[in-house]
This record gives C-alpha cells, structure tokens and sequence, in this order.
C-alpha cells in the first residue's frame, strides 16, 4: 500500500484532470476489504452496478479521507479501487485520487504545451 495516514494527496473531481477540478484529500483511515462497514461495502457494490466502466470488482481496501473544500471546510470522501488500479471515491464528491503525482504531472505537461 502506498497511501500513507495522514498525508495530503491530491484529489481530481470526476477524474478530469484541470487545475479547476484540482482539490486535495488528506488521508484518515485505511480499511481492509474484510474489515469494512457493511453499509459502505453496499454502496461500493451499487457502484459497480451503476458504473462497471470504471469501479473494479475487487478491492483490496477502502481508503478514508477528508476533501478539502475550502475555507475550513471539509467532505468525508470513501475511495475504492477501479479498473487500471488506481483509487476513485464514492458518492456525491466523486474523484480520483492521485497516490504517486502522475495525474500532476500529465496535468502539467498539458499546461506546458499549451
């Protein structure tokens, strides 16, 4: 597992990589498949129903964290795995996660060529 406790990541809204939909997510809790809450554990199955193109059907944690949102403010954010390996949450605040600076780092090569 890569993600660390207590580290800020940086979070992509709807998985569109723009520095407008750029938020950042410190990371709470990291949570085993087996130890999960039974009602996140129905959520994330409705999620592979409704978006099977992007939510893996396996998971080998589900992550915590905390969205920024400005001013003080923040949302309680659930991620899970997805197809190619990467991590995007659950529910209305919708995003990926980005663990090791690549979607930063495709970010800013598009600016630069801009």
């Amino acid at each position: 597992m890569d993600i660390k406790i207590g580290k800020i990541y940086d979070y992509f809204d709807d998985g569109k990589l723009s520095e407008t939909r750029r938020g950042f997510v410190k990371i709470k809790e990291i949570i085993p498949y087996n130890e999960i809450n039974k009602n996140i554990l129905v959520e994330w199955k409705h999620k592979i129903k409704q978006c099977g193109w992007l939510y893996a059907k396996a998971t080998d944690y589900f992550v915590k964290g905390e969205l920024y949102m400005g001013d003080e403010e923040t949302e309680n954010v659930i991620f899970v795995r997805i197809i190619d390996g990467g991590w995007f949450s659950l529910g209305w605040w919708a995003g990926r996660l980005d663990v090791d600076g690549n979607l930063l780092n495709i970010l800013k090569t598009r600016s630069e060529t801009n």
